[in-house]
């Protein structure tokens, strides 16, 4: 599409978007009047401004991009920042389920009266959130809490499909029934009640100041840990803030006439944990992904995406490369990728708040990560993610050390990310040199929710189960760009 141009056009393309790949002497000689035309008269400096006849023309492309989706290997699901439990079933990403396994923390310990007396053991929790079905019809959940049959390793790097065995027969069940428009469906306090066998010998222990009370690491080594477990009835996951469950001993102690007075031993999570996030995606779409990192089409035209479960999008950039290939003399005034056409989910799945973008080796195509300044000429291939940089904080771009990704918010059902600045550079080579390449000159985008480059274990595209689903022709990139021409030739 051609455009007619203005002097006040010409002038804003010329000063703020001098970015001219291969560009033939009269291009070159442009670029210098066109940051002085604003004080000379046009014809003076024999330039014609005409879009018919004229040195230059303005066009924009706006290109359907192909996609695919890929499940990367599970990340790291250790030190996530909450506790999260449940299972909901999705008509495109199945039955998603989610459980959580943590340690105890100790208090300071003052050991009863010899002739203290247990009386029960239990544990207070609350959830802030959750993601699912919208509970209006006051539907049941059960949650179980298990003792764990064996002990977390701190040194293992668990990942989302790591399970740890249990204890036949729960601690306890939490059974409740939440409703959206309970005021008070975000911070009821639930009190559950615990098996009194194990509450019993856990307080005879702290009576006679058994060393298992000496340190975490000896309490944990005997009582393991604990796991929530969904169990049946759940139509939802729900987000519960680790400080938030607390564990007690209670028991009496007794005057010198013989009253009790109630005693409670609290104990909470100490933070070594991890999460396991699985998903039945039979009979979906999404039926035979694998997460080996290899692109799968959908049986549908939808490309999804899933924070807890690794599922990310892949976008081809290769109309952007088969453009610049055919334009030799191109300013890219803007480009702009957008994602649009959202799928509505019914009930507590809203899409991501916010997206981010990497690119992965196309050589080995795994999960996007690189060196640590994002080249691939050390020997710390795997360390650190490589991705799209804010283009308001660091200018140029690439290459570099990336800490803070390009990240683009849901507005009005649709997310748009300005790359301007990074296809202009790209375009004009600035990214490039012989010794060191730059990666995003082959390899592929991929589009993940919110992550952390400096903590991707505690981030929320490892531990939620966020989902999204976006239809295929509405991941588009714009670009627009002026061409000068040779009016001699």
């Amino acid at each position: 599409m051609k455009n007619p141009i203005t002097l006040q056009t010409l002038i804003s393309n010329y000063t703020m978007n001098l970015l001219v790949k291969l560009f033939r002497p009269l291009a070159a000689i442009l670029l210098v009047v066109g940051l002085a035309i604003s004080c000379e008269d046009p014809g003076k400096i024999g330039l014609i401004i005409d879009a018919n006849n004229g040195i230059i023309s303005s066009h924009y492309q706006d290109i359907v991009l192909e996609t695919s989706v890929v499940q990367f290997d599970p990340r790291k699901t250790s030190d996530g920042q909450s506790i999260q439990v449940g299972r909901y079933s999705n008509p495109d990403f199945g039955f998603v389920t989610s459980m959580s396994y943590s340690e105890l923390s100790l208090n300071i310990v003052i050991p009863p009266q010899d002739i203290a007396q247990y009386t029960s053991f239990e544990v207070e929790m609350s959830f802030f959130s959750f993601m699912g079905d919208e509970p209006i019809n006051n539907v049941e959940q059960t949650i179980g809490i298990y003792q764990l049959a064996e002990r977390i390793d701190s040194t293992t790097n668990y990942t989302r499909v790591d399970q740890l065995a249990l204890q036949p027969a729960p601690l306890g069940n939490w059974v409740f029934a939440p409703k959206l428009d309970d005021e008070v469906k975000n911070d009821s306090i639930y009190i559950v009640s615990l098996d009194d066998n194990v509450g019993r010998d856990l307080f005879l222990k702290l009576r006679e100041g058994d060393a298992i009370y000496d340190s975490e690491e000896a309490f944990n080594t005997y009582f393991k840990g604990i796991a929530l477990v969904p169990v049946q009835g759940n139509t939802d996951i729900f987000q519960i803030q680790p400080a938030s469950i607390i564990f007690r001993i209670k028991y009496n102690e007794f005057n010198s006439d013989g009253t009790p007075i109630e005693r409670t031993y609290e104990m909470g999570l100490n933070g070594n944990g991890f999460y396991h996030i699985d998903s039945n995606k039979a009979g979906t779409p999404l039926s035979g992904i694998n997460p080996d990192n290899t692109e799968f089409i959908p049986t549908d035209d939808f490309r999804y995406l899933q924070f807890g479960t690794m599922m990310a999008i892949r976008v081809d950039l290769t109309p952007f490369y088969k453009l610049t290939d055919t334009l030799t003399n191109m300013i890219i005034n803007k480009a702009e990728l957008s994602i649009g056409q959202l799928r509505e989910y019914p009930g507590a799945l809203p899409p991501p708040a916010e997206l981010q973008f990497y690119f992965t080796d196309l050589t080995t195509n795994t999960w996007p990560v690189v060196d640590e300044i994002g080249r691939i000429d050390t020997a710390l291939i795997g360390n650190n993610f490589i991705m799209l940089q804010n283009e308001l904080s660091l200018i140029p771009i690439p290459p570099g050390a990336y800490f803070a990704p390009l990240t683009t918010e849901l507005e009005n059902n649709k997310y748009s990310v300005n790359m301007s600045a990074f296809f202009q550079n790209l375009y004009a080579g600035n990214f490039f040199s012989v010794s060191q390449p730059f990666l995003e000159q082959e390899a592929q985008l991929y589009i993940f929710g919110n992550s952390n480059v400096n903590k991707p274990q505690a981030s929320e595209s490892h531990v939620l189960t966020i989902p999204m689903a976006v239809h295929k022709d509405s991941i588009r990139l714009r670009i627009h760009y002026t061409i000068p021409t040779d009016q001699n030739q």
